[in-house]
């Protein structure tokens, strides 16, 4: 694909504590695929290493003009072999334990975090603490080492979790963050996330939701600053939770998510979603980094609201699962060439750096962008299915924002409108025939059913379409759209098969 469009060229560098080893001369290479330093040939290739590959829109424009193109950078993450070395997790799960959660949701609940701690797969290396919340925080467990003893000290606080009164949302999410923040054992290498549990609106502590995910996103950056980078997941209960706060806590993490957990029953599957991801990493802190070359484009935006572009060129990627892909667009503006036609022209530079956790140590990937500059822009230049399969993406998880928030304001009829001229968009696309496009086609129509009366979008539409936007931006999959993206898919299944749990009377409240 990459080959027919634009000259990629690629390559990795290896280090460790000592300074990086010298880099070597670009090298050629179509689909991107890195090149280890002090490599001989492409034997000595490493597999598990991350790939990076730039494309654009066109093979060719003409060197007398300016033109806009779009050129996009791919990030592919290796897959991770049964065998292979993962990173420990520290995980800390905050669970409202409100008045609201009794009944089914807290059986389900206690049985999820059972299931966590003795079928999820977690070793000594890993630790796990607890925090409750509802008019009153505790640490009900510090972070705890899951060897014999850990897994049965923690079954045994779960199955003392009860009820209690009003929701002091704030108190338990910062309460959850500090642990972490305080934690005396070196970050390095370790997976560190906070799991939020909650079925409803704050109704303690900090109340109003701008300051409550304000002061829980300045503590979140302050934490991961210091101790080293910290994910925020956050679960969502029922029809009575406040989807638009819960999403903007999560999206204060690169790569994190928003669940929406529907019915009692699916607390389980939304669970073992994220935990699939999260023993999954094998690429940790990854940063991408566009250059362009001088006199050869200038960066005029990047595509999408899922990642920030910083001053320096850096955009942060977050963790990488296992066969996570990253695609991210960017448009450029190239200049016209006073020095007349170029057979081949560089004008992105793009590097990856991110911590390898099998090799425990650093891998920064590098590629280059090329485009031919001919006298005359060539005529009927082939189409570039993938960079249309991510912009058919973009758009559509844009309209889907733009949707929820013109219903969420209260123009449920204009959000309504807003889906279905995404569903226009997506059959007019060359992209609609892809797998992306008939997944996404499908769930479009699946929103636009839940956009028919306020009652049905207040209950699951605005939670959908919240979830459904996180999904699409960041190019991973979740326990209702499962398989759409490849990232941590095969490990995710896995762990949902290996949950079983036992019905439960519905005896809600």
């Amino acid at each position: 694909m990459g080959q027919h469009l634009s000259r990629s060229s690629s390559q990795v560098e290896i280090t460790q504590e000592a300074p990086a080893a010298q880099s070597v001369p670009n090298v050629q290479a179509a689909i991107g695929v890195p090149i280890a330093i002090g490599a001989a040939d492409a034997s000595a290739i490493p597999s598990e290493s991350c790939t990076l590959h730039i494309s654009c829109d066109k093979v060719a424009v003409s060197a007398a003009d300016a033109h806009t193109t779009t050129a996009m950078i791919s990030v592919k993450a290796p897959d991770a072999e049964e065998s292979s070395t993962r990173a420990p997790l520290d995980l800390v799960l905050a669970i409202d334990v409100s008045g609201s959660m009794r009944g089914s949701k807290m059986k389900l609940m206690k049985q999820t975090l059972e299931l966590l701690v003795s079928r999820s797969g977690l070793t000594v290396a890993d630790r796990i603490a607890l925090v409750t919340f509802d008019s009153r925080v505790q640490l009900r467990l510090p972070l705890t080492e899951m060897g014999a003893d850990g897994r049965a000290q923690a079954k045994q606080i779960v199955s003392t979790i009860e009820p209690g009164s009003t929701t002091n949302l704030s108190g338990g999410a910062l309460r959850a963050i500090d642990v972490l923040a305080q934690d005396t054992v070196s970050s390095e290498g370790r997976t560190r996330s906070v799991l939020l549990f909650t079925d409803g609106l704050a109704t303690d502590g900090i109340r109003d939701t701008p300051s409550l995910v304000s002061s829980v996103s300045n503590a979140l950056s302050a934490a991961s600053a210091i101790r080293g980078r910290i994910n925020l997941f956050t679960f969502g209960f029922g029809e009575d939770h406040s989807d638009e706060c819960l999403r903007a806590l999560a999206e204060g993490s690169s790569g994190s998510m928003y669940y929406y957990v529907s019915t009692p029953e699916t607390i389980p599957n939304a669970f073992a979603d994220c935990l699939g991801g999260l023993v999954s990493v094998v690429a940790q802190n990854a940063v991408l980094t566009l250059t362009p070359v001088d006199g050869g484009a200038t960066i005029r935006r990047v595509l999408g609201r899922a990642y920030v572009h910083a001053a320096d060129g850096s955009i942060e990627l977050g963790d990488l699962y296992a066969q996570d892909e990253k695609d991210v667009l960017v448009e450029l503006e190239l200049p016209a060439l006073p020095t007349g036609p170029r057979s081949s022209h560089p004008v992105l530079h793009a590097s990856l750096r991110a911590f390898h956790v099998a090799r425990s140590q650093s891998e920064t990937v590098r590629a280059q962008l090329e485009i031919k500059r001919p006298a005359e822009t060539p005529a009927d230049q082939p189409i570039n299915i993938a960079i249309q399969v991510h912009l058919l993406r973009i758009e559509a998880a844009e309209n889907i924002e733009t949707a929820s928030s013109l219903a969420d304001r209260g123009d449920l009829e204009a959000g309504r409108e807003q889906l279905l001229q995404a569903r226009r968009r997506i059959e007019e696309s060359p992209a609609v025939r892809t797998p992306l496009g008939l997944a996404l086609s499908a769930e479009v129509d699946s929103l636009v059913e839940q956009y028919r009366d306020r009652r049905r979008y207040s209950s699951t539409g605005s939670k959908a379409s919240k979830m459904s936007y996180m999904s699409h931006a960041q190019q991973r999959a979740n326990h209702s759209n499962e398989g759409v993206y490849s990232g941590a898919k095969h490990r995710k299944l896995q762990m949902k098969a290996s949950w079983s749990l036992a019905p439960v009377d519905s005896d809600e409240e």
